[in-house]
């Protein structure tokens, strides 16, 4: 797969609501720019790492909405508060840490249904994509770790 690069403003695994110019520039590349909600909560620029910036951020994904695959330019956690969702893994590896506290490893290839209160370590590089197979919206909250300046996702080409 190909990395395809899009504006900092736009993510996932890139995705969120943008300005009518943004999604002028976007077109059907980044269709779920369109209906995917981030909204950043937080943030703050830790002394401990240079030039990276931690956010935490609010998602709210559509009924029935497909996130296109992608990575992420650092570390993003992210804990399901509400609604359910299909998470992937194309490339790399995903830790996914259930209500219960235990503790699973996805590797490329595996799907897995995430549920209020699981939560997903998704490494710097990890190719993956998300699916709301629902008539209800997947609220999601994350934190992530990434350069200043760089995109939160990166869209995957094939």
């Amino acid at each position: 797969m190909k990395p395809h690069y899009f504006l900092s403003s736009f993510l996932l695994c890139s995705c969120f609501s943008v300005s009518p110019a943004a999604l002028a520039e976007s077109e059907s590349k980044n269709q779920y720019t369109q209906t995917v909600t981030r909204t950043v909560l937080a943030e703050g620029l830790p002394e401990a790492a240079p030039n990276q910036i931690l956010e935490l951020v609010r998602y709210e994904i559509p009924p029935f909405a497909t996130l296109p695959p992608h990575i992420h330019p650092g570390l993003q956690i992210a804990r399901v508060e509400f609604g359910l969702l299909t998470y992937a893994v194309i490339e790399g590896t995903a830790l996914i840490t259930r209500t219960d506290g235990t503790k699973e490893t996805l590797t490329a290839g595996q799907k897995t249904l995430l549920k209020p209160g699981d939560a997903v370590t998704e490494s710097e590089g990890m190719v993956h994509f998300g699916q709301n197979e629902t008539p209800d919206p997947v609220i999601l909250l994350a934190t992530s770790l990434l350069t200043v300046g760089e995109p939160k996702a990166i869209l995957m080409e094939e």
